[in-house]
Protein backbone atom coordinates (compact mmCIF):
# COMPACT_ATOMS: atom_id res chain seq x y z
CA UNK A 1 0.00 0.00 0.00
CA UNK A 2 0.94 3.51 -0.29
CA UNK A 3 0.95 4.30 2.74
CA UNK A 4 3.53 4.33 5.51
CA UNK A 5 3.57 1.18 7.90
CA UNK A 6 4.94 3.11 10.42
CA UNK A 7 3.21 2.81 13.81
CA UNK A 8 0.31 1.47 11.95
CA UNK A 9 -2.66 0.77 14.31
CA UNK A 10 -4.88 -0.08 11.13
CA UNK A 11 -4.22 -3.94 10.53
CA UNK A 12 -7.80 -5.58 10.13
CA UNK A 13 -9.43 -2.71 9.79
CA UNK A 14 -10.85 -2.89 6.60
CA UNK A 15 -10.66 -7.09 6.58
CA UNK A 16 -13.52 -6.50 10.20
CA UNK A 17 -15.27 -3.56 7.99
CA UNK A 18 -15.71 -6.43 5.04
CA UNK A 19 -16.35 -9.26 7.44
CA UNK A 20 -19.43 -6.76 9.35
CA UNK A 21 -20.83 -5.37 6.30
CA UNK A 22 -21.08 -9.03 5.31
CA UNK A 23 -22.77 -9.90 8.44
CA UNK A 24 -24.83 -6.68 7.67
CA UNK A 25 -25.98 -8.26 4.73
CA UNK A 26 -28.56 -9.99 7.19
CA UNK A 27 -29.27 -6.90 8.40
CA UNK A 28 -30.21 -6.01 5.09
CA UNK A 29 -31.75 -9.16 4.00
CA UNK A 30 -33.95 -8.92 7.29
CA UNK A 31 -34.83 -5.32 7.06
CA UNK A 32 -36.78 -5.87 3.34
CA UNK A 33 -38.18 -8.89 5.47
CA UNK A 34 -39.34 -6.58 8.19
CA UNK A 35 -40.10 -3.58 5.91
CA UNK A 36 -41.70 -5.72 3.69
CA UNK A 37 -44.29 -7.68 5.58
CA UNK A 38 -44.57 -4.78 8.46
CA UNK A 39 -45.82 -2.43 5.57
CA UNK A 40 -48.15 -4.65 3.90
CA UNK A 41 -49.33 -5.91 7.28
CA UNK A 42 -49.93 -2.20 8.55
CA UNK A 43 -51.09 -0.53 5.21
CA UNK A 44 -49.42 3.07 4.08
CA UNK A 45 -51.15 5.01 7.02
CA UNK A 46 -50.10 3.26 9.79
CA UNK A 47 -46.83 2.47 8.46
CA UNK A 48 -45.71 5.76 7.53
CA UNK A 49 -46.66 6.53 11.43
CA UNK A 50 -44.71 3.17 12.43
CA UNK A 51 -41.88 5.20 10.21
CA UNK A 52 -42.16 8.33 12.64
CA UNK A 53 -42.16 6.47 16.24
CA UNK A 54 -39.13 4.18 14.77
CA UNK A 55 -37.20 8.13 13.82
CA UNK A 56 -37.95 9.20 17.18
CA UNK A 57 -36.61 5.83 18.68
CA UNK A 58 -33.37 6.81 16.81
CA UNK A 59 -33.18 10.44 17.68
CA UNK A 60 -33.39 8.95 21.75
CA UNK A 61 -31.07 6.21 21.53
CA UNK A 62 -28.27 7.66 19.43
CA UNK A 63 -27.30 9.29 22.73
CA UNK A 64 -26.09 6.10 24.28
CA UNK A 65 -25.90 3.39 21.13
CA UNK A 66 -23.20 5.58 19.13
CA UNK A 67 -21.95 8.08 21.97
CA UNK A 68 -21.15 5.38 25.10
CA UNK A 69 -19.82 2.77 22.86
CA UNK A 70 -17.55 5.73 20.97
CA UNK A 71 -16.64 6.55 24.52
CA UNK A 72 -16.21 3.65 26.21
CA UNK A 73 -13.87 1.96 22.87
CA UNK A 74 -11.70 5.02 23.17
CA UNK A 75 -10.72 4.79 26.71
CA UNK A 76 -9.88 1.31 26.29
CA UNK A 77 -7.65 2.16 22.93
CA UNK A 78 -5.91 4.22 24.63
CA UNK A 79 -4.17 2.29 27.29
CA UNK A 80 -4.28 5.10 29.75
CA UNK A 81 -5.72 2.16 31.79
CA UNK A 82 -6.63 -1.48 31.85
CA UNK A 83 -9.39 -2.18 29.44
CA UNK A 84 -11.51 -4.26 31.87
CA UNK A 85 -11.57 -0.98 34.23
CA UNK A 86 -12.87 1.45 31.10
CA UNK A 87 -15.36 -0.92 30.37
CA UNK A 88 -16.90 -1.60 33.53
CA UNK A 89 -16.62 2.31 34.28
CA UNK A 90 -18.41 2.66 30.74
CA UNK A 91 -20.90 -0.29 31.79
CA UNK A 92 -21.91 1.70 35.32
CA UNK A 93 -22.05 5.57 33.92
CA UNK A 94 -24.13 3.67 30.66
CA UNK A 95 -26.47 1.86 33.63
CA UNK A 96 -27.01 5.77 34.84
CA UNK A 97 -27.48 7.07 31.48
CA UNK A 98 -30.52 4.37 30.29
CA UNK A 99 -32.33 4.99 33.21
CA UNK A 100 -32.02 8.97 33.26
CA UNK A 101 -32.89 8.65 29.08
CA UNK A 102 -35.88 6.56 29.52
CA UNK A 103 -37.73 8.59 32.32
CA UNK A 104 -36.92 11.73 30.41
CA UNK A 105 -37.87 9.96 26.82
CA UNK A 106 -41.24 8.81 27.94
CA UNK A 107 -42.30 12.04 30.22
CA UNK A 108 -41.31 14.48 27.17
CA UNK A 109 -42.89 12.12 24.60
CA UNK A 110 -46.65 14.01 24.24
CA UNK A 111 -44.59 17.08 23.91
CA UNK A 112 -41.92 15.44 21.11
CA UNK A 113 -44.90 14.00 19.48
CA UNK A 114 -46.60 17.11 19.38
CA UNK A 115 -43.44 18.78 18.16
CA UNK A 116 -42.46 16.26 15.42
CA UNK A 117 -46.55 16.45 13.79
CA UNK A 118 -47.53 13.36 15.27
CA UNK A 119 -49.94 14.76 18.37
CA UNK A 120 -51.82 11.29 17.69
CA UNK A 121 -48.89 9.02 18.09
CA UNK A 122 -47.88 10.13 22.16
CA UNK A 123 -48.20 6.87 23.41
CA UNK A 124 -46.74 5.10 21.04
CA UNK A 125 -43.59 7.71 21.45
CA UNK A 126 -43.74 6.47 25.38
CA UNK A 127 -43.53 2.97 24.50
CA UNK A 128 -40.28 3.77 21.94
CA UNK A 129 -38.77 6.02 24.71
CA UNK A 130 -38.46 2.44 26.75
CA UNK A 131 -35.33 1.80 24.06
CA UNK A 132 -33.27 3.85 25.97
CA UNK A 133 -32.67 0.80 28.26
CA UNK A 134 -32.81 -1.97 25.77
CA UNK A 135 -30.43 -0.26 23.26
CA UNK A 136 -28.70 1.30 25.95
CA UNK A 137 -28.07 -2.11 27.54
CA UNK A 138 -26.85 -3.39 23.89
CA UNK A 139 -24.58 -0.62 23.55
CA UNK A 140 -22.71 -1.41 27.04
CA UNK A 141 -22.25 -5.01 25.59
CA UNK A 142 -21.10 -4.15 22.42
CA UNK A 143 -18.35 -1.88 23.95
CA UNK A 144 -16.22 -4.58 24.80
CA UNK A 145 -15.61 -6.22 21.37
CA UNK A 146 -15.25 -3.09 19.88
CA UNK A 147 -12.91 -1.60 22.27
CA UNK A 148 -10.71 -5.01 21.79
CA UNK A 149 -11.36 -4.74 17.78
CA UNK A 150 -13.05 -7.83 17.77
CA UNK A 151 -14.45 -7.71 14.10
CA UNK A 152 -16.02 -11.29 15.00
CA UNK A 153 -18.10 -10.99 17.62
CA UNK A 154 -19.02 -7.74 16.81
CA UNK A 155 -20.65 -9.05 13.67
CA UNK A 156 -22.15 -11.71 15.66
CA UNK A 157 -24.16 -9.33 17.32
CA UNK A 158 -25.22 -7.56 14.29
CA UNK A 159 -26.81 -10.56 12.99
CA UNK A 160 -28.03 -11.65 16.38
CA UNK A 161 -30.37 -8.19 16.16
CA UNK A 162 -31.35 -8.94 12.76
CA UNK A 163 -33.03 -12.17 13.34
CA UNK A 164 -34.37 -10.87 17.09
CA UNK A 165 -35.62 -7.64 15.17
CA UNK A 166 -38.04 -9.67 11.85
CA UNK A 167 -38.93 -12.14 14.64
CA UNK A 168 -40.32 -9.62 17.14
CA UNK A 169 -41.51 -6.74 14.83
CA UNK A 170 -42.88 -8.79 12.19
CA UNK A 171 -44.76 -11.16 14.83
CA UNK A 172 -45.72 -8.07 16.90
CA UNK A 173 -47.36 -6.03 13.86
CA UNK A 174 -49.44 -9.12 12.81
CA UNK A 175 -50.52 -10.11 16.30
CA UNK A 176 -51.22 -6.28 17.54
CA UNK A 177 -50.93 -3.95 14.77
CA UNK A 178 -48.27 -0.67 15.63
CA UNK A 179 -48.55 -1.07 18.58
CA UNK A 180 -46.93 -5.00 18.45
CA UNK A 181 -44.32 -3.60 15.70
CA UNK A 182 -43.20 -0.59 17.87
CA UNK A 183 -42.80 -3.34 21.26
CA UNK A 184 -40.98 -5.48 18.96
CA UNK A 185 -38.45 -2.73 17.96
CA UNK A 186 -37.91 -1.73 21.34
CA UNK A 187 -37.61 -5.47 22.81
CA UNK A 188 -35.20 -6.54 19.75
CA UNK A 189 -31.83 -5.45 21.43
CA UNK A 190 -32.33 -7.02 24.60
CA UNK A 191 -32.80 -10.31 23.16
CA UNK A 192 -29.79 -10.17 20.90
CA UNK A 193 -27.81 -8.57 23.18
CA UNK A 194 -27.40 -12.55 25.09
CA UNK A 195 -25.30 -13.16 21.72
CA UNK A 196 -22.44 -11.16 23.26
CA UNK A 197 -22.75 -11.66 26.84
CA UNK A 198 -19.09 -12.62 28.07
CA UNK A 199 -16.60 -12.54 30.74
CA UNK A 200 -14.77 -9.33 31.37
CA UNK A 201 -11.70 -9.54 33.53
CA UNK A 202 -12.11 -7.73 37.24
CA UNK A 203 -11.08 -4.16 36.69
CA UNK A 204 -7.80 -2.88 38.53
CA UNK A 205 -8.03 0.40 38.80
CA UNK A 206 -10.57 2.87 40.25
CA UNK A 207 -14.00 2.88 38.20
CA UNK A 208 -15.35 6.13 39.72
CA UNK A 209 -12.22 8.05 38.89
CA UNK A 210 -12.02 6.77 34.79
CA UNK A 211 -16.60 7.39 34.55
CA UNK A 212 -15.23 11.02 35.80
CA UNK A 213 -13.01 11.59 32.59
CA UNK A 214 -15.52 9.67 30.63
CA UNK A 215 -18.22 11.96 31.58
CA UNK A 216 -17.23 15.04 29.70
CA UNK A 217 -16.89 13.29 26.53
CA UNK A 218 -19.93 11.40 26.78
CA UNK A 219 -22.02 14.81 25.96
CA UNK A 220 -20.38 15.91 22.72
CA UNK A 221 -20.03 12.62 21.13
CA UNK A 222 -23.95 12.06 22.03
CA UNK A 223 -24.86 15.22 20.41
CA UNK A 224 -22.31 14.20 17.27
CA UNK A 225 -24.46 10.60 17.33
CA UNK A 226 -27.12 12.40 17.61
CA UNK A 227 -26.57 14.70 14.51
CA UNK A 228 -25.26 12.02 12.44
CA UNK A 229 -28.92 10.02 13.03
CA UNK A 230 -30.98 13.08 12.60
CA UNK A 231 -29.43 13.45 8.90
CA UNK A 232 -31.78 10.08 8.45
CA UNK A 233 -35.05 10.90 10.10
CA UNK A 234 -35.57 15.08 9.28
CA UNK A 235 -36.85 14.92 6.63
CA UNK A 236 -39.39 11.99 7.63
CA UNK A 237 -40.45 14.75 10.27
CA UNK A 238 -40.68 16.86 7.98
CA UNK A 239 -42.61 15.17 5.44
CA UNK A 240 -44.91 13.86 8.28
CA UNK A 241 -45.82 17.65 9.35
CA UNK A 242 -46.42 18.15 5.46
CA UNK A 243 -48.17 15.27 4.35
CA UNK A 244 -50.02 13.77 7.99
CA UNK A 245 -48.49 11.50 10.26
CA UNK A 246 -50.44 8.85 8.15
CA UNK A 247 -50.47 9.87 4.40
CA UNK A 248 -49.93 7.45 2.01
CA UNK A 249 -47.40 10.18 0.82
CA UNK A 250 -45.36 9.53 4.08
CA UNK A 251 -45.58 5.90 3.95
CA UNK A 252 -44.41 5.68 0.49
CA UNK A 253 -41.41 8.05 1.27
CA UNK A 254 -40.28 5.65 4.34
CA UNK A 255 -40.76 2.85 2.57
CA UNK A 256 -38.64 4.20 -0.73
CA UNK A 257 -35.78 5.35 2.28
CA UNK A 258 -35.54 1.98 3.85
CA UNK A 259 -34.15 0.91 0.58
CA UNK A 260 -32.12 3.93 0.09
CA UNK A 261 -30.39 3.64 3.72
CA UNK A 262 -29.00 0.48 2.67
CA UNK A 263 -25.00 1.39 2.63
CA UNK A 264 -25.24 2.75 5.94
CA UNK A 265 -26.54 -0.04 7.07
CA UNK A 266 -24.39 -2.61 6.03
CA UNK A 267 -21.14 0.31 7.44
CA UNK A 268 -22.90 1.35 10.55
CA UNK A 269 -19.93 -0.15 12.47
CA UNK A 270 -17.89 1.58 10.23
CA UNK A 271 -17.34 5.10 12.08
CA UNK A 272 -17.45 3.39 15.35
CA UNK A 273 -14.49 1.02 14.59
CA UNK A 274 -12.68 3.49 13.42
CA UNK A 275 -12.39 5.31 16.71
CA UNK A 276 -10.52 2.83 18.40
CA UNK A 277 -7.90 2.26 15.70
CA UNK A 278 -7.29 6.11 15.37
CA UNK A 279 -7.04 6.36 18.94
CA UNK A 280 -4.49 4.65 19.53
CA UNK A 281 -2.34 6.40 16.63
CA UNK A 282 -0.20 8.38 19.28
CA UNK A 283 1.75 10.39 16.68
CA UNK A 284 1.34 12.84 13.72
CA UNK A 285 2.64 10.61 10.66
CA UNK A 286 0.99 7.40 12.95
CA UNK A 287 -2.50 9.50 13.07
CA UNK A 288 -2.16 10.65 9.62
CA UNK A 289 -1.55 6.90 7.81
CA UNK A 290 -4.47 5.74 9.95
CA UNK A 291 -6.97 8.62 8.37
CA UNK A 292 -6.06 7.68 5.20
CA UNK A 293 -6.65 3.89 5.45
CA UNK A 294 -9.74 3.83 7.52
CA UNK A 295 -11.49 6.86 5.08
CA UNK A 296 -10.44 5.36 1.95
CA UNK A 297 -11.37 1.65 3.00
CA UNK A 298 -14.65 3.37 3.90
CA UNK A 299 -15.05 5.00 0.28
CA UNK A 300 -13.88 2.16 -1.32
CA UNK A 301 -16.63 -0.04 0.78
CA UNK A 302 -19.62 2.84 0.03
CA UNK A 303 -18.97 3.67 -3.37
CA UNK A 304 -21.17 0.80 -5.32
CA UNK A 305 -23.99 0.11 -3.14
CA UNK A 306 -24.91 3.75 -3.38
CA UNK A 307 -24.06 4.24 -7.03
CA UNK A 308 -26.23 0.78 -7.75
CA UNK A 309 -28.94 1.98 -5.81
CA UNK A 310 -29.32 5.68 -7.42
CA UNK A 311 -29.47 3.32 -10.56
CA UNK A 312 -32.17 0.98 -9.12
CA UNK A 313 -33.58 1.62 -5.63
CA UNK A 314 -36.55 2.99 -7.42
CA UNK A 315 -36.92 -0.06 -9.32
CA UNK A 316 -36.21 -1.86 -6.15
CA UNK A 317 -38.80 -0.35 -3.65
CA UNK A 318 -41.30 -0.50 -6.27
CA UNK A 319 -41.10 -4.55 -6.80
CA UNK A 320 -40.63 -5.05 -3.30
CA UNK A 321 -43.50 -2.70 -1.82
CA UNK A 322 -45.87 -3.02 -4.17
CA UNK A 323 -48.41 -0.75 -6.17
CA UNK A 324 -49.80 0.99 -2.99
CA UNK A 325 -46.08 2.42 -2.69
CA UNK A 326 -46.06 4.05 -5.96
CA UNK A 327 -44.48 7.25 -6.27
CA UNK A 328 -43.66 9.63 -9.43
CA UNK A 329 -40.42 10.54 -10.06
CA UNK A 330 -37.53 9.02 -8.22
CA UNK A 331 -36.77 9.14 -4.20
CA UNK A 332 -34.62 6.22 -3.62
CA UNK A 333 -31.79 7.59 -5.93
CA UNK A 334 -31.41 10.74 -4.31
CA UNK A 335 -31.51 9.36 -0.88
CA UNK A 336 -29.14 6.78 -1.53
CA UNK A 337 -26.84 9.46 -2.93
CA UNK A 338 -27.81 11.41 0.28
CA UNK A 339 -26.95 8.12 2.33
CA UNK A 340 -23.74 7.41 0.89
CA UNK A 341 -22.75 11.44 1.66
CA UNK A 342 -24.14 10.56 5.40
CA UNK A 343 -22.02 7.29 5.51
CA UNK A 344 -18.96 9.48 4.89
CA UNK A 345 -19.57 12.43 7.15
CA UNK A 346 -19.86 9.80 9.98
CA UNK A 347 -16.44 8.26 9.45
CA UNK A 348 -15.17 12.17 8.98
CA UNK A 349 -16.62 12.55 12.85
CA UNK A 350 -15.20 9.69 13.68
CA UNK A 351 -11.88 11.53 12.91
CA UNK A 352 -12.34 13.75 15.38
CA UNK A 353 -13.76 11.93 17.83
CA UNK A 354 -11.09 9.72 18.16
CA UNK A 355 -8.97 12.99 18.75
CA UNK A 356 -11.20 14.64 20.70
CA UNK A 357 -11.81 17.55 19.06
CA UNK A 358 -15.21 17.35 17.89
CA UNK A 359 -16.05 21.21 17.60
CA UNK A 360 -15.75 21.81 14.22
CA UNK A 361 -17.73 18.20 13.34
CA UNK A 362 -20.45 19.67 15.48
CA UNK A 363 -20.72 23.00 13.80
CA UNK A 364 -21.15 21.37 10.68
CA UNK A 365 -23.54 18.84 11.40
CA UNK A 366 -25.48 21.26 13.48
CA UNK A 367 -25.78 24.12 10.48
CA UNK A 368 -26.60 21.41 8.40
CA UNK A 369 -29.21 19.73 10.13
CA UNK A 370 -30.78 23.47 10.36
CA UNK A 371 -30.49 23.82 6.50
CA UNK A 372 -32.18 20.02 5.98
CA UNK A 373 -35.34 20.65 7.79
CA UNK A 374 -36.00 24.15 6.42
CA UNK A 375 -35.10 22.58 2.80
CA UNK A 376 -37.48 19.74 3.62
CA UNK A 377 -40.48 21.92 4.62
CA UNK A 378 -40.26 24.19 2.21
CA UNK A 379 -39.65 21.93 -0.50
CA UNK A 380 -42.73 19.75 0.80
CA UNK A 381 -45.16 23.09 1.14
CA UNK A 382 -44.09 24.29 -2.10
CA UNK A 383 -44.05 21.82 -4.58
CA UNK A 384 -46.28 18.93 -2.61
CA UNK A 385 -43.84 16.24 -3.74
CA UNK A 386 -41.73 13.91 -1.99
CA UNK A 387 -39.85 13.72 -5.01
CA UNK A 388 -38.46 17.07 -4.31
CA UNK A 389 -37.61 16.88 -0.90
CA UNK A 390 -35.61 14.01 -1.19
CA UNK A 391 -33.56 15.81 -4.14
CA UNK A 392 -33.28 18.86 -1.06
CA UNK A 393 -31.92 15.56 1.30
CA UNK A 394 -29.45 14.76 -1.40
CA UNK A 395 -27.73 18.01 -2.03
CA UNK A 396 -27.58 19.20 1.57
CA UNK A 397 -25.91 15.93 2.51
CA UNK A 398 -23.53 15.88 -0.23
CA UNK A 399 -22.83 19.83 0.95
CA UNK A 400 -21.73 19.03 4.22
CA UNK A 401 -19.84 16.15 3.64
CA UNK A 402 -17.68 18.15 1.22
CA UNK A 403 -17.43 21.17 4.54
CA UNK A 404 -16.67 18.54 6.75
CA UNK A 405 -13.88 16.78 4.67
CA UNK A 406 -11.85 20.02 3.55
CA UNK A 407 -11.88 20.73 7.73
CA UNK A 408 -10.45 17.83 8.28
CA UNK A 409 -8.07 17.66 5.24
CA UNK A 410 -7.30 21.09 7.01
CA UNK A 411 -6.61 19.85 10.54
CA UNK A 412 -5.04 16.91 9.96
CA UNK A 413 -3.00 17.05 6.68
CA UNK A 414 -4.64 13.82 5.02
CA UNK A 415 -7.92 12.41 3.90
CA UNK A 416 -7.40 9.78 1.93
CA UNK A 417 -5.25 7.87 -1.11
CA UNK A 418 -6.76 9.41 -3.65
CA UNK A 419 -5.18 6.38 -6.48
CA UNK A 420 -7.31 3.37 -4.23
CA UNK A 421 -9.88 5.51 -3.56
CA UNK A 422 -9.92 6.87 -7.39
CA UNK A 423 -10.29 3.28 -8.40
CA UNK A 424 -12.98 2.16 -5.70
CA UNK A 425 -15.22 4.74 -6.61
CA UNK A 426 -14.46 3.67 -10.77
CA UNK A 427 -15.65 0.11 -10.28
CA UNK A 428 -18.04 1.24 -8.07
CA UNK A 429 -19.67 3.26 -10.19
CA UNK A 430 -19.32 0.78 -13.55
CA UNK A 431 -21.44 -1.82 -10.90
CA UNK A 432 -23.90 0.58 -11.46
CA UNK A 433 -24.23 0.32 -15.57
CA UNK A 434 -25.82 -2.90 -16.12
CA UNK A 435 -29.18 -2.31 -14.40
CA UNK A 436 -29.92 0.39 -16.82
CA UNK A 437 -30.18 -2.12 -19.65
CA UNK A 438 -33.17 -3.39 -18.30
CA UNK A 439 -36.67 -1.24 -18.25
CA UNK A 440 -38.89 -4.24 -15.95
CA UNK A 441 -38.65 -3.38 -12.10
CA UNK A 442 -37.91 -7.21 -11.50
CA UNK A 443 -35.21 -7.18 -13.55
CA UNK A 444 -33.54 -4.56 -12.74
CA UNK A 445 -33.40 -5.37 -9.40
CA UNK A 446 -31.94 -9.16 -10.09
CA UNK A 447 -29.19 -7.42 -12.02
CA UNK A 448 -28.12 -4.86 -9.28
CA UNK A 449 -27.95 -7.68 -6.79
CA UNK A 450 -25.46 -9.54 -9.24
CA UNK A 451 -23.60 -5.98 -9.91
CA UNK A 452 -23.05 -5.90 -6.22
CA UNK A 453 -22.08 -9.48 -6.18
CA UNK A 454 -19.19 -9.02 -8.98
CA UNK A 455 -18.46 -5.94 -7.48
CA UNK A 456 -17.14 -7.55 -4.16
CA UNK A 457 -15.31 -10.05 -5.73
CA UNK A 458 -13.42 -7.41 -8.20
CA UNK A 459 -12.84 -5.34 -5.23
CA UNK A 460 -11.12 -8.22 -3.30
CA UNK A 461 -8.90 -9.59 -6.23
CA UNK A 462 -7.90 -5.98 -6.70
CA UNK A 463 -6.93 -5.39 -2.83
CA UNK A 464 -8.87 -1.94 -3.23
CA UNK A 465 -9.35 -2.60 0.93
CA UNK A 466 -6.48 -3.72 3.21
CA UNK A 467 -6.98 -7.33 3.76
CA UNK A 468 -4.44 -7.67 6.72
CA UNK A 469 -5.79 -9.80 9.62
CA UNK A 470 -6.00 -7.98 12.78
CA UNK A 471 -3.63 -8.54 16.07
CA UNK A 472 -4.72 -11.13 17.84
CA UNK A 473 -7.49 -10.45 20.14
CA UNK A 474 -7.31 -11.46 23.68
CA UNK A 475 -10.87 -13.56 24.57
Amino acid sequence: MADDDTQDTTHGFARGMLLLALANVAYVVTAYVVTTVTARVLGPGDFGAFGVVMAWITVLTALLVKGLSTTVSREMARGTVDQATAWRAGRSLGIRLSLGLAVLGVVGSPLFASAFGADGLGEQFMIGALGALTFGTNAVLLAWPTGQRDYRRQAIAQVAYAVARVALVVGGAIAFGLEGAVVGYVVAPLVSSLSILSRVPAATGSIAAVRSTMLPSILPLALTSIAISAWFVIDVFAVSAVFGERSTQLGAYVAFGTIAHVPFFLLQATSVAMVPALAAAIDGDARRSAIRRTMTDTIVLVAAPVFVLMSAGDAAARAVFGAEFRVDGLVAAPLALATGAVTILAALVAVDAAIGRLRAALVVNGFGLVVLALVCLRLGRDQQSVTDVAWGVAAVSVGAMAVLAVLVLTSHGALVDLRRAGAGIAVGAAASLPPFVFQDDIARTVVAAASGIAWLVIVVRLRLVDLRRAPHVAE
